[in-house]
């Protein structure tokens, strides 16, 4: 097996900064079908991922491979990369029945970019390639997943236990839940954020006020929000503030809460006006899963008034740089979490 390595500066997550070609739209190429080549190309993971960096491999079984007419192609956000340096290998096979192997080795990818990449492969003696897209992961709101693995955090089995519970109450995809917390929190069950933001799911006084609409019982700690960050951080370590006395300190009750909250704004977004909106916009594909984790993230009106201005490039508002981060490191992580759905 042949190993091939380089490496220099990057510009681009593959590492490349020279010989980029002019924009480059796949829309020039002439269609052509993987299946009528009886050529497969698989890539593993399928999706891109945004959360730390990985690798990617990329399997090329052609059954007419030819090493001296070998030619691969990149196209990133509308850029044909002609070389890149930092992280590439190519694996060639040993027998004719190997796949050819291209590995990017600790991959990158920003979340504040919305990443368009296409792999183009040119059978031997064509000059017209095959064109694979690596696509952005989604996560759908209401899905039953088969399974759950939150690797590599480090959950007890009875977070895991109340991530399925609730996620099944509400008819609420399991994984969608697990990535909130993960980003929010990284499952940390006394996190505290400078903003005040609290427990697993990080709920806000203010999102609190929303939530004990629908659970009045749940109290918060005595003068939570005259205290200072600096003390509620005291608070916590003397465990003068605990599951008792703040509920969401509570695992079970923190992860219904942010529950609780998406739906709360998902009947925002439910009322006439903005279900206008969403359908003036977006027509038959509304992006709710997005719209409703940019909103918890940011706030609905700041959601709202992108979507006013930028229609359905909403998301690239600059306003909602921090929302468009949070929102590809969630499908990521729900992604990772159940890649079989």
């Amino acid at each position: 097996m042949l190993l091939v390595f380089s490496c220099a500066g990057p510009t681009n997550p593959f590492g490349g900064d020279i010989l980029i070609s002019e924009n480059f739209q796949i829309s020039q190429l002439a269609s052509r079908s993987i299946s009528d080549e009886n050529i497969q190309i698989s890539l593993s993971p399928d999706k891109q991922y945004y959360n730390s960096p990985y690798d990617l491999s990329i399997k090329i079984n052609d059954p007419n491979f030819d090493l001296k007419r070998f030619r691969y192609e990149l196209v990133y956000n509308h850029k044909k990369i002609n070389r890149w340096l930092k992280t590439e290998e190519i694996h060639l096979p040993k027998k004719p029945s190997d796949p050819v192997e291209i590995r990017f080795k600790n991959l990158s990818l920003l979340p504040g970019n919305m990443n368009q990449i296409s792999f183009l492969y040119y059978p031997t003696g064509s000059t017209h390639p095959l064109v694979h897209k690596l696509e952005v992961p989604q996560c759908l709101k209401e899905l039953a997943a088969t399974q759950l693995n939150i690797s590599p955090f480090k959950v007890s089995n009875s977070i895991k236990d109340n991530i399925q519970q609730i996620a099944k109450k509400y008819t609420y995809n399991p994984s969608l839940i697990a990535a909130l917390i993960a980003q929010e929190s990284s499952f940390n069950i006394h996190a505290l954020s400078v903003a005040k933001a609290l427990g697993l799911t990080q709920i806000t006084p203010l999102a609190h006020r929303e939530i004990a609409q629908v659970k009045p019982a749940w109290k918060i700690y005595p003068k939570f929000n005259q205290l200072t960050y600096p003390m509620l951080k005291y608070h916590l370590s003397t465990n003068a503030m605990n599951p008792k006395n703040e509920w969401r300190l509570d695992p079970e009750k923190s992860i219904e809460g942010g529950v609780i909250y998406l739906e709360y704004l998902e009947n925002y977004w439910s009322s006439p006006e903005k279900s206008q909106l969403l359908k003036q916009t977006f027509n038959d594909v509304i992006p709710m899963t997005d719209i409703l984790l940019a909103s918890y993230n940011s706030g609905a009106y700041r959601v709202k008034t992108a979507i006013q201005s930028k229609g359905k490039e909403w998301l690239l508002a600059k306003e909602l740089l921090e929302a468009r981060k949070y929102v590809m490191n969630i499908k990521s992580y729900c992604y990772a979490f159940n890649p079989g759905e």
